[in-house]
């Protein structure tokens, strides 16, 4: 258990109150709020639950909170977790922080999110949040207290110039030097608007992506802000220099952070059905959360204002083509990004 009066200082549950009124716009839905009991004492994932079940209560919400172990990859959600989501009422409301991930969910199909799309359930997810110490939990709290519609005025305008270029670059002073072909690719603002039914996705938000053409990418980039690798995310001290070729990862430069990359690819390949997919770039994605900085947490990292991220592995779940067991986001500093050779202003 949390010790919650060391923590509750620092909480201000109108950030919270502002997300389930603003950002998930709950009615009379049903709320299942989702968390565990975190990892190594690093409790983010029960603080934030609680946060969030002392805002809806205090909205006087239909709501209920679940919580279980912590689960790593491979692991199944506990049965109570997923016979409740199976019981859960149509277009009702869901909220998960989870220090790793949520688990395997059984009969309800290999997709969180798909589950919450058939299902019609609006929903966020606050995940890897084991990948934090306490200490960052301000951190959390300013990338989550933001204006949204602001920051979905300004994804909006990223999207319609990507959605119809048919060229990306991507250069930075480090010597990142990247095109991907995007022609016909539409791309995905995830602001925190999630206002719909069935409309979904990350908390912390802020951040439009898309998925390349996953053939057409070629060049080099310098991982040089944080890196995702199997079961944590590295702040990055001496920057990664990773070649492309035809889509795919062909060298790695051989530092610390580079090699540990490379142990991550290897045992990936190992244990994955489709092997080949690994290695393909899957997501181009650029920050647009004023509030968000690199901590070391990919949910917050990729969000950072003059940031983008490059992603290897699966992007089937927004519209790719590709599956894989690992989708690694890569966030690099200081990008330039220019739509058929014109200048996009991040």
């Amino acid at each position: 258990m949390i010790d919650w009066q060391r923590f509750k200082e620092q909480i201000d549950l109108n950030i919270f109150k502002r997300i389930f009124t603003d950002s998930l716009a709950v009615g009379n839905e049903k709320v299942l709020i989702i968390g565990d009991y975190g990892v190594r004492n690093r409790v983010l994932s029960p603080i934030l639950t609680n946060a969030y079940a002392l805002a809806a209560r205090e909205l006087d919400l239909n709501y209920n909170v679940l919580m279980q172990n912590a689960k790593a990859r491979g692991d199944f959600a506990d049965e109570v977790m997923i016979t409740s989501l199976r019981r859960l009422p149509k277009r009702s409301v869901i909220v998960m922080n989870v220090s790793n991930r949520i688990g395997k969910l059984g009969s309800l199909g290999l997709s969180f999110r798909k589950f919450c799309n058939n299902r019609q359930h609006k929903f966020l997810t606050s995940s890897s949040l084991g990948s934090l110490s306490n200490n960052n939990l301000r951190d959390v709290l300013r990338t989550l207290d933001v204006d949204y519609k602001k920051m979905d005025a300004r994804g909006q305008k990223i999207k319609r110039v990507l959605d119809t270029g048919r060229e990306i670059n991507i250069t930075t002073k480090l010597g990142t030097d990247i095109t991907m072909n995007v022609q016909g690719v539409k791309s995905i603002v995830n602001a925190g608007m999630y206002t719909r039914t069935g409309a979904g996705g990350n908390m912390p938000a802020g951040e439009v992506y898309l998925n390349p053409k996953f053939d057409k990418v070629e060049g080099t980039f310098y991982i040089d802000g944080s890196m995702r690798l199997k079961n944590r995310t590295l702040v990055v001290r001496n920057p990664v220099r990773v070649d492309v070729e035809h889509g795919g990862i062909t060298n790695i430069s051989s530092n610390y952070e580079g090699n540990l990359f490379k142990e991550t690819l290897e045992w990936a390949h190992r244990k994955a059905k489709r092997p080949q997919t690994v290695r393909k770039i899957a997501e181009l994605g650029i920050g647009i959360n004023p509030n968000a900085k690199i901590v070391g947490a990919t949910i917050i990292d990729e969000k950072t204002v003059g940031t983008v991220h490059i992603a290897n592995g699966s992007n089937a779940w927004f519209g790719g083509e590709l599956k894989s067991i690992v989708h690694l986001d890569h966030v690099i500093r200081d990008a330039i990004v220019r739509v058929d050779s014109r200048l996009l202003r991040l």
